[in-house]
């Protein structure tokens, strides 16, 4: 009897086993079960749902990286564009003012009977002389590495002037820009930047009112035949143009007539840029030329000499 209840009870120790064996297996299954359903419903859902092979991350990185950089490169580039745009407005205001304080004396220097000192002899009223100064404050280097197109050569001053109308010094220098990586469609878009001043000549009293009424203040030129009225007379303030050389055969004056080199400046030959003016018939190849500047007398009318009148402010 003994024997067979020990018989009996391996028998149920084996069955009961085997029972905790096959749920340990279910549970087992279950919970894989579970775990791959979970990953299933957590997976990333590709930004291109047409791209379901491996590596679509990647390609989507390729694709979407490039146009990123590409759109923050080119707003760092406008930060760059407003630089540029305050240095330039740094430059003319440095170089207008430098002019306008030397306005008077190139204006009476004749009259207060001294020289030009040595740091304003090399100053000339024009645009070209302005142009210059602008890029040596820049610095070459710097706006050709710059969003500005054509570099230095891109700084146009063509719309400035300078002691025309009531010894004003006005100064618009256009220019363009582009952004870093260039867009199909979009062209570089222009800039502008200005300077507005007087010459520090002062106020005459006695000539501003005109004088007497009978005997009026005229303005002549010192090789001139004619008087002038006025003091801006485009024939008494000459606008100088920059050229090069092989420009001069195809350009003509106000007149319609050719230039020809200058008696004073053009026996050294001609040089890659010339200057010339729109009244005159002559190219120089120096800024520096006297055929350049105009020595103007203020007089009365009784002392012109019986010269006649200017065809355009008399």
């Amino acid at each position: 009897m003994s024997f067979f209840w020990i018989k009996k009870a391996k028998n149920y120790n084996h069955i009961k086993n085997q029972a905790i064996l096959r749920a340990m297996f279910s549970c087992t299954i279950l919970i894989n079960k579970l775990s791959l359903f979970k990953m299933k419903s957590e997976k990333r859902t590709s930004f291109f749902p047409f791209l379901n092979c491996k590596a679509s991350m990647t390609v989507e990185a390729a694709l979407a990286v490039p146009f990123f950089l590409f759109f923050i490169m080119n707003i760092l580039v406008i930060f760059d564009m407003l630089r540029l745009h305050g240095n330039i407005e740094e430059a003319i205001h440095q170089t207008g003012n430098q002019m306008a304080f030397c306005g008077y004396a190139y204006k009476n220097v004749e009259e207060l009977g001294f020289s030009l000192p040595d740091e304003m002899s090399s100053i000339a009223m024009s645009e070209v002389y302005a142009r210059g100064r602008v890029i040596r404050i820049l610095g070459t280097d710097y706006l050709n590495n710059t969003c500005l197109s054509s570099g230095a050569a891109g700084l146009h001053f063509v719309k400035s002037s300078v002691m025309k109308e009531d010894d004003v010094i006005d100064f618009i220098v256009s220019y363009k820009v582009k952004p870093l990586i260039g867009i199909i469609g979009f062209a570089d878009f222009p800039m502008e930047n200005r300077y507005y001043g007087r010459a520090w000549t002062g106020y005459d009293v006695e000539n501003g009112q005109g004088g007497q009424e009978d005997d009026p203040i005229v303005f002549i030129a010192e090789n001139g035949v004619v008087y002038h009225t006025s003091r801006n007379c485009t024939y008494l303030c000459p606008s100088i143009n920059m050229i090069s050389a092989f420009q001069k055969d195809n350009i003509r004056n106000e007149q319609g007539e050719k230039y020809h080199a200058c008696e004073r400046c053009g026996r050294a030959g001609i040089q890659g840029v010339l200057y010339i003016t729109s009244q005159g018939n002559r190219y120089h190849n120096s800024l520096k030329c006297s055929g350049l500047k105009r020595t103007i007398y203020a007089v009365h009318l009784s002392e012109t000499g019986g010269k006649g009148k200017c065809s355009k402010c008399g």
